[in-house]
């Protein structure tokens, strides 16, 4: 969120704020995993409340259109999602 707005972290321009590619989507799910593990553990030693939550989303690849790294969700698991 910048000035209000949100704006994605590669628009913003601003070092250490863009998307990290990752060579499938299982590889991010675990790495996502990983570092939302970390951040809950750092909100708990220091008593305060996550306001930081990773996830993997699929994006356009420039340098391999047509390669897929992503499942995409039936109707279930958007709902899912959005529930929880």
């Amino acid at each position: 969120m910048i000035n209000g707005s949100w704006i994605e972290a590669d628009l913003a321009k601003k070092e250490g704020w863009s998307p990290i590619i990752q060579e499938n989507y299982e590889i991010c799910i675990e790495k996502v995993n990983a570092s939302n593990e970390r951040f809950e553990k750092i909100a708990d030693y220091r008593e305060t409340e996550l306001d930081i939550k990773f996830q993997c989303e699929c994006r356009n690849n420039p340098e391999n259109p047509k390669k897929i790294n992503c499942k995409t969700k039936n109707w279930f698991q958007k709902f899912w999602n959005n529930l929880f």
